[in-house]
């Protein structure tokens, strides 16, 4: 596909958002603008990689297989990796195929994408709804089993923030997953010895976070104070793992709603633990996002 076609953006604006979207480029967003100001990472122009971006769709499991293989039932699975300097492929085949736009309008866009056999043995579908509202921007994810046989089944987002010397972040989980050399979970422990999250802690920026969370309630805060802004994320009950990515002396950040756990398909633990999903042939897995905009301070 040519670069001209992957950075074709539809633009959706609505009081006081403004929405570029990318259906060509993995379904992802170009950027989003509350007032003027950034509050994902700013695409450039003409990308056509979605690490790039300002975010983006992951279906149909998020963050990593380790090298790929895992077990399901009878069948073996091998999949290969798909993103450079990457030791396991990761965030399912969606974000790397162009999406079809279903419908649009000035505050709100529709994308689906469908998926014959592959390497990931079972037909799929996904259906990603972006709307601009007065508080914010709400994104819509559902994954459909087309297959005749039961799949497992994973939803998530990737959205890139802004980073900034002072900026913090809020949140409450339960528990943090210790990770290896290669960012595969390893084992739980409280949360917070990664730090107290629940009192806004501050972003360190010679420290790496590359970790998920479990027992997320579903709500974090981030705070600019350089730019008087609080930005929260919002995610429903099939998103209770938060994945978190700091990387050190980056300007962004990543918070990532997600069904399940990294290396999910191959944890010993029970599926409670995990997030593992099965969906019966014909049943579907839906989950919602809500990210808004409060000018000044996320305390006030």
């Amino acid at each position: 596909m040519s670069e001209s076609s992957l950075s074709q953006c539809v633009c959706l604006a609505y009081d006081d958002y403004v929405l570029d979207v990318l259906p060509q480029l993995g379904g992802a967003l170009a950027g989003l603008r509350f007032r003027g100001r950034e509050v994902l990472r700013r695409a450039p122009p003409g990308t056509d990689e979605p690490f790039a971006s300002a975010g983006f769709p992951l279906v149909p499991f998020a963050n990593r297989i380790a090298h790929g293989r895992f077990r399901f039932g009878a069948t073996e699975v091998h999949l290969d990796r798909n993103a450079p300097e990457q030791a396991h492929p990761l965030h399912g085949e969606a974000w790397r195929h162009p999406w079809t736009v279903e419908s649009c309008s000035d505050r709100e866009i529709a994308l689906t994408y469908e998926y014959a056999p592959g390497q990931w043995p079972w037909r799929y579908g996904a259906r990603q709804v972006l709307t601009l509202d007065a508080h914010g921007l709400q994104v819509r994810l559902e994954l459909l089993n087309r297959a005749d046989q039961p799949m497992p089944a994973g939803l998530g987002w990737h959205p890139y923030f802004p980073r900034s010397p002072r900026m913090s972040l809020r949140t409450e989980v339960a528990h943090v997953w210790l990770a290896d050399g290669e960012s595969l979970p390893t084992r739980a422990v409280t949360a917070s010895d990664l730090g107290d999250l629940t009192r806004a802690e501050a972003l360190r920026a010679d420290h790496l976070i590359d970790h998920c969370f479990d027992g997320w309630s579903g709500q974090a805060e981030l705070d600019w104070p350089e730019e008087a802004l609080c930005v929260r994320l919002r995610a429903d009950s099939p998103l209770r793992w938060l994945h978190v990515y700091v990387p050190p002396g980056g300007d962004f950040l990543c918070l990532e709603p997600m069904s399940h756990m990294p290396n999910a398909l191959n944890r010993p633990e029970r599926p409670e633990i995990t997030g593992v999903r099965v969906l019966a042939p014909g049943a579907t897995l839906a989950a919602t996002i809500r990210l808004s905009v409060v000018p000044g301070s996320c305390a006030d």
